[in-house]
């Protein structure tokens, strides 16, 4: 993800070259940003609950994957 594109209440995913195994493909939103504009580090609210800190360069836009996913869950 760029810096430009980490906004506060995106949601994103941790990318799955993560440091830490466990967060791996994990989803969260951003509650705050941190730093120079152009090389931001991020809090990021996981869905289980935990905050972590990211580069915003460790993670990806979640809206559109979330958005298909929730389309598929409709279908008989």
């Amino acid at each position: 993800m760029e810096s430009r594109e980490a906004l506060i209440g995106a949601r994103v995913r941790v990318l799955e070259t993560d440091r830490k195994p466990e967060l791996r493909g994990m989803l969260g939103t951003i509650e705050h940003r941190f730093g120079h504009p152009e090389y931001v580090a991020l809090d990021v609210r996981l869905d289980d609950g935990q905050l972590e800190l990211f580069w915003a360069h460790g993670l990806e836009m979640a809206e559109q994957e979330e958005e298909v996913a929730g389309t598929q869950e409709l279908r008989p």
